[in-house]
């Protein structure tokens, strides 16, 4: 079973992801997962330690040369700006010195009283989004892998704020060119300048601002995922690992929030066409009964506003129970144009995870060999 834990802290030496599971004799492109680190770094609305960290991921074991060889792998990336933390994080601080006030919609106030350490700095430094570098590293070499097996996974922003961008096919090259090269991950350039002005505000104020983000899965066959057991649903999985990312509050599978529909409207009418089986609509976003049904698999995921904000809300110190305002700490604006980057690499890693769970497999190339098989043998049937 595929499967990784990681560790880390936003200003600690080093983020560590230990993967276990993948198969032997995949020959990793160490340029392709840091080009998804270097991706993540990039969106309007950054803050400044993005200027600071060039993420790049070290591989300590589970690779001979570049090639997996069955053994856990274990992925490193390293902090540059641990070394103007060391002395704040190195010992404990002084009572006056720990951190008691939590800002409001973070995970401040929860950990606090959850671990009882007595400073909110050692919550600070785990619930940060700076965990999602080092997941999308282990989502990259699954999205690496995928690739090779025929599964493509792409993103956009949806929308950021009031402000929706239109709805394009991603597959079509010269449609994700012009996203890839949007500050905003947008395809339409009007969309893209009144949002860049929306962020501007917004920063201007010391405020911040969400938004949602549309991905799409292509080449996925039918029959991943199963509804024998509740958490063996391909919809249930992915719902589970985007949810756990920074900021996201609801996901939605293909038009499945829209509840006016009817239900002649809003199934998925299936024809036998050209010798194949084909669909007039997506609306079930390519998952039936938490099974895959061969269509693209697509889902939209919903960021709140970053709750670090400049502007001063009502919060609590903790330690003298006095009402008080929030304080800030360093973060970005806007967080959902490289978010969209991690949510394009978890669900790589669940998706890949899925798909190691119908076809098991030790070696790559059987992996291969056995997917060939099976969709030569569903779509010639």
């Amino acid at each position: 079973m595929l499967r990784f834990l990681d560790a880390g802290e936003s200003h600690g030496k080093a983020l560590i992801a230990i993967i276990e599971g993948l198969p032997s004799n995949f020959n990793i492109d160490m340029n392709y997962i840091n080009k998804e680190l270097k991706r993540r770094q990039r969106g309007y609305g950054r803050g400044s330690r993005m200027s600071l960290e060039q993420d790049k991921v070290e591989f300590w074991s589970g690779l001979r040369g570049i090639k997996t060889t069955g053994n856990p792998i274990t992925m490193v990336i390293f902090n540059r700006d641990y070394e103007n933390w060391i002395d704040i994080l190195g010992n404990e601080a002084e009572e006056d010195k720990k951190i008691k006030i939590p800002r409001p919609g973070h995970g401040d106030m929860v950990g606090y009283f959850k671990y009882g350490t007595g400073d909110i700095r050692d919550v600070i430094e785990r619930t940060s989004a700076r965990e999602t570098a080092i997941r999308t590293a282990v989502g990259a070499l699954c999205k690496n892998m995928l690739e090779e097996l025929g599964i493509l996974i792409r993103s956009k922003v949806n929308s950021i704020g009031e402000f929706y961008d239109e709805a394009v096919n991603m597959f079509e090259d010269v449609n994700y060119n012009l996203i890839e090269q949007s500050e905003v991950r947008c395809y339409n350039k009007e969309t893209e300048q009144i949002i860049k002005r929306e962020i501007d505000i917004c920063k201007e104020s010391g405020n911040t601002i969400g938004g949602s983000i549309f991905i799409s899965v292509k080449g996925i066959p039918i029959g991943v995922g199963s509804y024998t057991q509740w958490d063996k649903k391909l919809d249930a999985a992915l719902s589970y690992a985007v949810m756990s990312v920074q900021g996201i509050k609801a996901v939605e599978f293909g038009n499945g929030l829209n509840c006016f529909m009817r239900g002649s409207d809003f199934n998925d009418e299936i024809a036998y066409k050209d010798g194949k089986i084909t669909r007039s609509s997506n609306n079930s976003g390519g998952i039936e009964a938490g099974v895959s049904n061969g269509e693209n698999i697509e889902l939209k995921a919903y960021m709140k506003p970053i709750p670090t904000i400049r502007k001063s809300i009502g919060s609590v110190n903790l330690k003298t129970k006095e009402n008080v305002l929030n304080r800030y700490e360093r973060s970005d604006v806007c967080g959902v144009v490289p978010a969209s980057i991690v949510i394009e690499n978890i669900c790589a890693y669940e998706i890949l995870k899925q798909i190691l769970t119908k076809f098991p497999s030790d070696d790559f190339n059987e992996l291969r060999k056995n997917i060939y098989d099976y969709r030569r043998e569903v779509y010639t049937k």
